[in-house]
């Protein structure tokens, strides 16, 4: 199996927390992280940590020259455009599974592995949260648009087609896409994605709008990260993943929000639907996921640490 993400420095944390997660859930995984502008120390962290757990993890670097030829944006750094050079940087591999840096793998994910792409370009999950407005500006259906966190790519069919390069002639004459390299993905691989299930990726800021599932990778999408505010939905299960693989990742605090806690409570006071949802969806997955999980994750590596102590 081979797992492959991709950033610049800010997202050392969050890949070393990626990589352990995905590794300790399918021991036999290959990992590559495409560096789209780390720092030496950040690579020196990484492959250090790699190795400290006996996890096979390579480094490759896409050029920051073909990087630059390509739309910039306020909101996200070029490094969002590495997943598109993967079939070229990974050429003796035939299909990668892509996640971003700020995920967590929290189960087996070799269903995805062994998915029959048949002729399809990428496999992926819907959306779900675009607005109508924007899938009609670029003529896509909500039932047609995936999110770019997780894609299980047909690596052979991306070089035969020269799909990275057709998709970055696309951005190239379109500038001012939004969400640009997910957009662009999604109209050149029209009609050639298939669609996974969303436990695949899922939004953990967006939790309460889809229904209540067992999430396998968890997205953390969005401004607030997992490293930098222990507040962010689901923060507790990359924190545990955080824990249990001794990274030098420090803890963030967890600091006082009384204007939210004022607005739940008085939402929940108000018997606002949106906040007794909320409520709902929260004590559901603590209850029903977070707790359980946390607990099997600690016992897994407690034993993991046991048999390595003892054949030492």
């Amino acid at each position: 199996m081979i797992i492959v993400s991709a950033g610049d420095n800010k997202f050392v944390p969050g890949m070393m927390v990626l990589i352990y997660s995905a590794w300790i859930n399918n021991r036999d995984a290959q990992f590559y992280v495409v560096d789209a502008g780390i720092s030496p120390e950040g690579r020196g962290r990484l492959l250090a940590f790699c190795r400290a757990h006996g996890i096979s993890c390579s480094i490759v670097q896409v050029d920051p020259r073909l990087l630059a030829r390509l739309p910039a944006s306020a909101n996200w750094s070029s490094a969002m455009y590495a997943r598109l050079f993967i079939p070229d940087l990974l050429s003796e591999h035939s299909r990668a599974i892509y996640i971003d840096g700020d995920a967590v793998v929290n189960s087996d994910i070799s269903e995805l592995w062994h998915l029959d792409l048949g002729n399809n370009l990428v496999a992926g999950v819907l959306d779900g949260l675009m607005r109508p407005a924007f899938l009609n500006q670029i003529g896509l259906r909500a039932e047609q648009y995936i999110n770019s966190g997780v894609l299980v790519m047909n690596l052979d069919r991306w070089r035969a087609e020269q799909t990275g390069n057709k998709t970055i002639q696309l951005l190239l004459s379109r500038p001012n896409l939004k969400f640009p390299d997910q957009t662009a993905i999604n109209l050149v691989a029209r009609d050639r994605i298939l669609y996974i299930d969303r436990k695949f990726n899922f939004f953990a800021r967006e939790y309460t709008h889809f229904p209540k599932m067992t999430p396998r990778i968890i997205h953390y999408a969005g401004p607030d990260k997992p490293w930098n505010n222990q507040r962010s939905p689901l923060a507790e299960i990359f924190d545990a993943y955080r824990e249990v693989s001794g990274s030098d990742i420090p803890k963030p605090s967890r600091g006082w929000q009384f204007k939210t806690f004022r607005r739940t409570i008085m939402g929940l006071l108000s018997l606002r639907p949106k906040y007794w949802r909320q409520l709902d969806y929260r004590l559901h997955y603590q209850s029903k996921f977070i707790v359980p999980h946390i607990r099997e994750l600690r016992a897994r590596a407690g034993r993991m640490q046991g048999t390595e102590a003892s054949r030492a």
